[in-house]
This record gives structure tokens, sequence and C-alpha cells, in this order.
């Protein structure tokens, strides 16, 4: 396997993983919104509370997964892929570490974080390599094009 084949999979193996995420989450918080809140010791006493519930933890998360799907299965949206990987999962993170500065650390909190930091890392490694194979294919195939022989000739 090739070093540019190898950065491809990788970004893909991130976004796989992100689709596969939150569509899980995403599962789980529409077919059974009450028990995904229950464990957290949040109460939707309400229908609307409920609904509310199932499409911002549930709509939201399936979307973004149906959108990641897409960048999965064309090489040329893995870049955007990673990089909306990147703003949530950092955006997600972010809001973690407020909550654990503001609210106090919890052992649910800690547990996600450190797979947040993962996955944040990871993705930004991501971006890194898929660009640095887009410069490299863009650059090769310049100089394919200048060894190429012309027909006028």
């Amino acid at each position: 396997m090739t070093r540019l084949s190898w950065s491809t999979w990788f970004s893909r193996l991130i976004v796989a993983a992100a689709t596969f995420i939150m569509s899980m989450i995403a599962l789980g918080n529409l077919r059974d919104p009450i028990g995904a809140t229950r464990q957290m010791g949040i109460e939707l006493t309400s229908p609307s509370a409920i609904t509310v519930f199932r499409v911002g933890f549930g709509g939201f998360p399936l979307g973004f997964a149906i959108a990641l799907f897409g960048c999965l299965i064309s090489t040329r949206r893995l870049l955007i892929g990673v990089s909306l990987v990147t703003a949530v999962i950092g955006a997600a993170t972010l809001a973690r570490i407020q909550g654990l500065l503001v609210d106090g650390a919890t052992s649910y909190n800690l547990a996600l974080l450190r797979p947040e930091v993962v996955m944040l890392t990871l993705s930004l490694v991501a971006i890194v390599l898929e660009r640095r194979r887009r410069l490299q294919s863009s650059g090769a195939a310049r100089i394919a094009g200048a060894w190429q022989p012309s027909a006028s000739r």
C-alpha cells in the first residue's frame, strides 16, 4: 500500500467512525429518548420536551451522519468530511470542557472527554494527511502533464 493510499484510508476511517458514532447516538435518542436521558438524571416531563430532545439529540446527529456518509463515499469529499468531524467534535469538546469548569467534573463527562480528545486529534491528523495527499497528487499531475508529448509537435 502506498503512502498516498494509506492517508486516504486513514481519513476514511475517521469519517466512518464518526458516521457510525453519530448514527448510534441518533438512533438511540430517536428510539427511546426517556431511556437515553434517564441514565444522566435528566427527566423529560412533557411531550414537547420529548420531541425537542428527539430533534436536537436524534435528528441533528442523524443528519450529520448522513452528510458524513456522503463524504465517506467520495474521495474528493474526504477533506470536507474530516473537516466537519473536526468542527463538530471540536465544538463538543470545548462545550464539555466548559461544563467541567463551570458545572464540575463528573465521571460521566470525564469518561466522554477522553475519546472526544482522541477523535479530535485524529481528525486533525487526517486533515493534514488529506491536504498533503492532495498537494502531492496535484503536483504529480502537473509533472505528468509536462512530460506528455504534445499532439502538435
